[in-house]
């Protein structure tokens, strides 16, 4: 596990970083019942969503100090199948680094089946 954020809102779902480096990164999130839409037993797509956006936010620029060093500027996701199971993972790839902007791509999966792919544009902040 890299760095912890100091992300309040990863910490409470339960987001891990379980790897990242230059290229992207990936997060995991195990799967609990809070966390599924009406149907029961399928995850709510703005928890997938969350999930490809944290991976494309910490792949296109890692956390300092737990403080993020990117902010979203746009994303788009496209859902292929329910994710039911008990473990979503979201694993990202730079497409293009340019100096300000990051175009990021994600695969979310649930116990290893390809549920969701993201794309998005992330913008470096400058801190201090």
């Amino acid at each position: 596990m890299t760095e912890e954020s100091r992300n309040r809102f990863n910490q409470y779902l339960g987001i891990e970083v379980v790897h990242q480096d230059e290229q992207g990164c990936k997060v995991a999130l195990k799967i609990r019942p809070e966390l599924y839409n009406s149907i029961d037993g399928v995850v709510h797509g703005g928890v997938t969503s969350t999930l490809a956006d944290v991976a494309m936010g910490h792949g296109a620029a890692p956390h300092v100090d737990g403080v993020q060093q990117c902010v979203t500027v746009e994303s788009k996701i496209q859902y292929l199948y329910p994710a039911r199971g008990e473990l979503l993972e979201a694993q990202s790839y730079v497409l293009k680094r340019g100096k300000t902007l990051i175009i990021m791509e994600a695969r979310v999966t649930c116990d290893g089946k390809l549920v969701a792919v993201a794309t998005g544009t992330y913008a470096r902040t400058k801190q201090g």
